[in-house]
């Protein structure tokens, strides 16, 4: 019998050869892209110029997204980094582009998937509402990825205390002087914080406040664990820097939001940060493991699906990460690919399939998404004369159709003829 992941794995990279309606509406699912882009922006003031707004950009990319080629001595890979900032009419207030090379040593290291590469820009601008676009482009392969978010830069220039935003770092190599440094580090759903890392930011203090009294929390967002403390800062100035060690090998994997609140008499500040724990093992875009346990029930045999559901305390993360192990398409690499691929469907299953409070996972759409990926054809029909807005999935590789009818008019589409989780699965041994 063939290994129901692999051909799972498989049948997800054969999704995009797919010329059908139903693929067309989902290509975004499985789209090819060059190097995944890790970015992360902090907004601060200018020191010099108190009209303007500073954006800071951190970007990192992984040394396994990128095209490494074979040089006299070594491997080099290249990458070019644009960065665009659109005002409210839509014209372009600033940009830039650069490219940044990568040398290695060795073969092995252009395969991992813990070092990055890291490059960052800084822009002046008034302050007010952008919209900012990343693009990142392999030089080798020519792929590229793209990122857009609307941001708004704040106005430093108001005569009162207020706080730069946070932005995540790490101790560096010492200068030339022996000087400590600090870079900073990028954290998003798909990268966590690792090692010793410290929240960095700034307080302006026009007031001219002899001290502040800081204090911080982290807040686990579905751990709901909570970590506080509060000191007292001497000032230094009108801006003062501060950094707050961060406990993260205590931490669970979750997704953390730090507040920090300052206070000097009855003038107060206050900014928020959100970071990521990633363990080890766990897939990227999981929020927590009792999510990621929950989430291969449609593709766990009925036997492993009791073990993991029995499981409790360490023997938790044990099983899940055995239960993985032995679906690895490519074991003996860092990268597991068929459970990347499935949190990804799970992920897609909840933009695209959610309705009225339940997550897109657990409906009907969404676990036939899950486990047999985006079907080949869609019919539609939302206001038909003589029944329920219905959907037909047609699955020409399984020689299958699926019928969905809404029945409430929300658009919650339940499977007409019920199949069970593993009937579904017996279609991928076929």
């Amino acid at each position: 019998m063939k290994n129901i992941f692999y051909l799972m794995f498989t049948a997800i990279l054969l999704f995009s050869f797919s010329t059908a309606f139903g693929q067309a509406e989902m290509r975004n699912y499985d789209e090819v892209t060059g190097p995944r882009i890790n970015y992360d922006i902090s907004n601060v003031a200018v020191p010099d110029h108190p009209e303007l707004s500073r954006i800071n950009i951190y970007v990192e990319i992984k040394y396994d997204e990128l095209q490494f080629v074979k040089m006299p001595e070594g491997y080099e890979a290249s990458y070019e980094t644009s960065v665009l900032f659109l005002d409210k009419d839509g014209d372009q207030a600033d940009g830039k582009i650069w490219t940044e090379d990568v040398d290695v040593a060795r073969y092995d290291e252009t395969n991992k998937s813990d070092k990055y590469s890291y490059t960052h820009a800084t822009f002046d601008l008034p302050p007010g509402s952008y919209k900012l676009a990343i693009s990142v482009q392999d030089e080798e392969t020519e792929k590229i990825n793209k990122s857009k978010k609307k941001i708004k830069l704040r106005d430093f220039s108001k005569n009162k205390l207020v706080l730069s935003d946070i932005t995540f770092v790490k101790k560096g190599v010492p200068d030339s002087l022996g000087k400590e440094t600090w870079q900073p580090v990028v954290t998003n759903r798909g990268k966590g914080l690792r090692g010793n890392v410290a929240a960095s930011f700034e307080i302006y203090n026009p007031i001219e406040a002899d001290e502040v009294r800081i204090r911080y929390e982290i807040f686990g967002i579905n751990t709901k664990d909570k970590y506080r403390k509060s000191f007292t800062k001497q000032l230094s100035g009108k801006i003062t820097n501060e950094f707050i060690p961060l406990t993260i090998d205590s931490l669970a994997h979750d997704t953390y939001k730090l507040t920090v609140k300052i206070n000097a008499g009855k003038k107060k500040a206050k900014v928020e940060k959100y970071f990521y724990i990633r363990w080890s093992g766990l897939p990227t875009n999981a929020r927590d493991l009792n999510a990621a346990i929950e989430q291969v029930r449609y593709i766990a045999t009925r036997k492993e699906w009791n073990i993991l559901k029995k499981a409790k305390g360490e023997d938790r993360i044990k099983e899940f990460k055995l239960f993985w192990k032995r679906h690895d398409p490519t074991p003996g690499t860092e990268a597991n690919e068929a459970m990347e691929a499935h949190y990804g469907r799970v992920a897609y299953a909840n933009q695209n399939f959610s309705v009225m409070q339940r997550e897109g996972w657990r409906t009907d759409m969404g676990m036939v998404f899950i486990i047999l990926g985006a079907p080949d054809d869609i019919e539609r029909n939302p206001y038909p004369s003589y029944s329920k807005p219905y959907q037909i999935w047609r699955y020409y590789r399984y020689n299958r159709e699926l019928l969905f009818y809404d029945q409430t008019g929300f658009g919650d589409y339940r499977l007409y003829t019920p199949f069970s989780i593993y009937e579904f699965q017996r279609y991928l041994r076929q």
